[in-house]
């Protein structure tokens, strides 16, 4: 958690959803005005930050829940009333504009980078020294060009608007859509400093952000859609030999690197925490090792390329945004007395529970795998007193990803609902006190594209020395399980299985079936949400999400339903066991 206050930008508040990707000024800062002060060029930039606070406002209508259940890692269950987690799992929808607002606030990101990269163009060379006006149009382009690839990979053809012009548009190709994602990345890489990233501002893009994203961008192009090389707007493509130099300008010059031990990685080694969890004191006592949060008092995390930062300002207006939400919706659900379930806090539980071929399939490949119980929770291991069937919850396992639960601590007899309360001052709240950071790129993730794209399992190794096993020859199979391992839970499962194929993601999808499972607390066998089953539902949809209806009822025609989601096919039923 960093005491950061995001500025929303004056002028660029998204409008009524009546006008469809329109948006209009609300008070007397408007594009004639706005920016005229270097302050004003600071605030403009913070406002297309702070989108991504907004999205996780309602987080369970967020890109990360989504990926997160949609894959093979998760199962969407929450009580008998979360049907949007239900709908994901199944590739369904609850109702026709189950994500309208991660496509606003999406859009409202992409609007405001727009308006910066116009405003930024023509800034006056007085108020502003190239160098910086420089680092924000990078920033900018980025920032864009992440947005669209979320838009890109959730719903495949958006409309692809990159001005502030008044506009209606139908779905561009996915030539297109990742032609633009290409030409703001390289724009970013050669706009941004070429600095280590010691010398940047902690919570800017960097250089080196743009040229991991422009990795994962042509990765999945590539692979999902059988390409040779990722496209760019203006002609032209960017080769894999362009992309694996990028990767390597980053990990030689960047200063990033891998913490020393996967655990320090997450908030449950903090100071204040690791000295009552068991599991890590046996953990150091076993490896002789003395581990500290990577984070811990506000230290910057050497491993973190890009992630999302909240405060202590968070509130249930307009401010929910800056506690990071994901802490709570995929915290053990029942908001139990913190004593059952210490050092993990309580939350919704909506997207969190792991099958257990999950657990199976890692053991049976690496059994001595640290980097396992790092990360997913035996509950009835480590918590014996957790009370399982909370409200209502369905298809709960006795497994639970450890990454993204809130962590709590504790004083004498006392608990606080997270650890920050005591370390920052944060407020003591059930539903608002979480503010770790929500990493979208780190180191190890770049040394395993690199080891994809290079062929070269030197990057893949370096990954696995840290867990402490040992070395494996590269071969596609060794990268896809390094890949799931190490980067287990963390939002970028779905699209790595989508871009190896469609038959490796049916294969993965499969594997959740006949998961043993609780509903209400009763035990259970997983037989799935969908009547066709996940294979034939993806290869209706392709993994693919529903656009809003009521964007394309408002786009005049323009824009058209993703497959599988056309007059009325997918819609959810409800829960039934």
């Amino acid at each position: 958690m960093k005491k950061i206050i995001y500025i929303t930008i004056f002028a660029l508040i998204l409008a009524s959803c009546d006008d469809f990707l329109t948006f209009a000024p609300l008070t007397d800062k408007t594009s004639a005005n706005f920016p005229s002060t270097t302050e004003e060029v600071k605030q403009m930039m913070a406002g297309i930050y702070t989108t991504m606070n907004n999205e996780h406002q309602l987080t369970d209508m967020s890109y990360l829940f989504v990926c997160e259940v949609a894959s093979d890692e998760k199962l969407g269950g929450g009580g008998v009333n979360d049907v949007k987690a239900q709908a994901y799992e199944a590739f369904m929808y609850s109702d026709p504009d189950m994500l309208s607002h991660n496509w606003e606030t999406t859009y409202e990101g992409i609007h405001r980078a727009n308006f910066a990269i116009e405003k930024l163009d023509a800034l006056a060379e007085d108020i502003m020294a190239v160098e910086e006006k420089n680092q924000y149009k990078g920033e900018a382009h980025f920032l864009r060009a992440f947005f669209y690839y979320r838009l890109a990979t959730l719903y495949g053809s958006v409309p692809l608007k990159i001005t502030t012009e008044p506009a209606n548009l139908g779905g561009a190709t996915a030539e297109e859509i990742f032609g633009q994602i290409a030409s703001d990345l390289k724009a970013a890489v050669n706009l941004l400093p070429n600095k280590a990233y010691t010398n940047t501002e902690e919570g800017r893009v960097t250089r080196w952000a743009a040229q991991a994203m422009m990795a994962r961008a042509w990765l999945f192009y590539t692979g999902f859609y059988q390409k040779g090389d990722l496209p760019l707007a203006e002609g032209g493509s960017v080769t894999k030999q362009e992309v694996t130099g990028m990767l390597d300008d980053c990990i030689r010059n960047s200063g990033h690197t891998l913490v020393g031990d996967y655990h320090e990685l997450w908030p449950y080694t903090n100071s204040l925490t690791i000295q009552d969890y068991p599991y890590i004191q046996n953990y150091m006592t076993k490896t002789g090792k003395t581990l500290k949060y990577a984070s811990d008092n506000g230290a910057r995390n050497p491993e973190t390329l890009f992630a999302l930062h909240f405060s202590n300002f968070a509130d249930w207006d307009v401010r929910r945004g800056y506690a990071n939400q994901y802490q709570l919706y995929f915290a053990l659900r029942g908001l139990q007395p913190l004593s059952r379930t210490y050092p993990f806090a309580g939350g919704w539980g909506q997207a969190n529970s792991i099958p257990k071929a999950v657990v199976d399939q890692w053991l049976a490949d690496e059994p001595e795998d640290p980097r396992l119980w790092a990360s997913v929770l035996d509950i009835a291991a480590e918590l014996p007193n957790y009370a399982k069937g909370q409200w209502d919850f369905v298809m709960e396992s006795n497994y639970w990803g450890k990454k993204y639960n809130g962590i709590s601590a504790r004083e004498g007899n006392k608990y606080y609902n997270d650890y920050s309360v005591i370390m920052y001052g944060n407020k003591d709240n059930q539903q608002l006190s979480h503010g770790d950071d929500l990493i979208f790129i780190r180191f190890a993730d770049v040394l395993l594209m690199m080891a994809e794209l290079s062929e070269d399992a030197e990057y893949m190794n370096r990954v696995r020395h840290r867990a402490g096993l040992e070395d494996k020859p590269y071969s596609l199979e060794n990268i896809q399980k390094e890949r799931r391992y190490e980067l287990a839970f963390e939002g970028l499962r779905w699209n790595d299985m989508r871009r190896w194929g469609a038959a490796y993601a049916k294969a993965a999808l499969e594997s959740q079936i006949g998961a043993p499972i609780y509903n209400f607390g009763k035990a259970a066998e997983y037989k799935g949400l969908n009547p066709k089953g996940y294979s034939a539902r993806y290869e209706e949809t392709k993994g693919f999400f529903p656009i809003p209806q009521s964007q394309i009822n408002l786009s005049n025609g323009m824009l058209e339903q993703v497959e599988g989601y056309r007059d009325g096919q997918g819609l959810y039923p409800g829960f039934s066991n």
